[in-house]
């Protein structure tokens, strides 16, 4: 398994509403793949981090970095992993403007 950490910044027309709709459509496509992960925003920018079989991770990234949505997309972190640190959480919103959530998540 992978687990990759991406930072990506929000068109300015992306409200909250926009937000919580990605969130609950990846809630529900992460449970059909075997994803596992959490997604914070800060108003600005995103920060996410993604676990399960590499092959499939690495495709939902090339999906997400096309996605309109946002833009200047960069992976921070990758590594390889026997298990997952979002074990119950297909797509966990993080609400706090600290991305420390997600991000200590690479350091498990």
């Amino acid at each position: 398994m992978i687990r990759i950490l991406y930072f990506s910044t929000a068109h300015a027309d992306l409200g909250d509403d926009g937000v919580e709709a990605i969130v609950a459509q990846s809630q529900k496509a992460n449970a059909d793949r075997g994803v596992t992960g959490a997604l914070a925003y800060n108003g600005r920018n995103f920060c996410q981090v993604l676990e399960g079989e590499e092959p499939v991770v690495r495709e939902l990234i090339k999906t997400i970095e096309k996605d309109p949505r946002h833009g200047g997309f960069k992976i921070l972190d990758e590594k390889q992993i026997e298990s997952r640190y979002f074990t119950d959480w297909t797509m966990k919103r993080v609400s706090d403007l600290d991305f420390g959530e997600v991000i200590n998540a690479m350091k498990a």
